[in-house]
């Protein structure tokens, strides 16, 4: 997907994104200050680099609700993979995709991000259409994880998932109503989690092409968990689990 260039802002965002190679960086914008810790020429790569007072980098984010810690960077989008390639890809024997059925609000899924990157997750699969490619509180919020994961957009999450298990994965959907458990389930090398809106859920159609569904055990005077929460609470309990099936 490619959308024109964009400015991204905060330390980890802007650090992340210089480091990365594939990705392109029109031009930084950067104070005094930072100049001065943060030695950007030490990066292998032709970099606009201008120092501006903080006022002039606060322009950039105007009316966003955006830290931006004294740095900035006006960047180009990466090429996402498709799901096919990915499949084709990746070699390995074991491998933990995260799928968000339907999630709109970008800062969940910049958060989503970060926590996936955190687990050790593969791939991240959203619905093209809740994307935003140019979301300043999207990369934020993922605090350079953009730079890190396997972002694929799909049209269709339901041939999405019956493509993932042609291809041997476990589909895995997150069901606050569901009688099986998290913590009760074994494990096989190739693991989906499915995560629904926070107001509706998985759609009825993702739902059935689930190969289960699991809830969180929670204190039951607690009716749900945020789906941020949810995603780090699943992979933070998974990542124990697997290693004792």
């Amino acid at each position: 997907m490619k959308t024109g260039s964009f400015w991204i802002g905060g330390k980890h965002s802007v650090l992340l994104a210089l480091k990365n190679p594939k990705r392109k960086i029109n031009k930084v914008y950067i104070t005094k200050e930072n100049s001065e810790e943060i030695n950007l020429k030490t990066i292998n790569k032709k970099i606009n680099i201008e120092i501006k007072d903080k006022k002039e980098i606060e322009k950039i984010f105007v009316n966003e609700n955006i830290v931006h810690q004294g740095i900035a960077a006006e960047i180009e989008p990466l090429e996402n993979i498709s799901l096919k390639d990915y499949l084709k890809n990746n070699k390995t024997n074991q491998s933990t995709i995260v799928v968000l059925d339907d999630i709109t609000d970008q800062r969940n899924i910049g958060s989503i991000l970060r926590t996936s990157t955190a687990f050790n997750v593969n791939a991240v699969l959203i619905l093209e259409k809740n994307y935003n490619p140019k979301s300043k509180i999207l990369y934020k919020s993922a605090s350079g994880a953009m730079e890190l994961i396997n972002l694929i957009l799909v049209s269709n999450i339901t041939n999405a998932l019956q493509l993932l298990k042609k291809n041997n994965y476990w589909i895995y959907g997150l069901d606050g109503y569901a009688s099986e458990t998290l913590n009760k389930q074994k494990w096989s090398k190739k693991n989906v989690f499915v995560f629904g809106s926070e107001g509706e859920g998985l759609r009825r159609l993702v739902k059935e092409s689930c190969d289960h569904l699991i809830k969180i055990d929670i204190n039951k005077n607690i009716e749900s968990l945020n789906v941020s929460n949810a995603v780090s609470a699943t992979l933070g309990i998974f990542s124990l689990l697997k290693n004792e099936n």
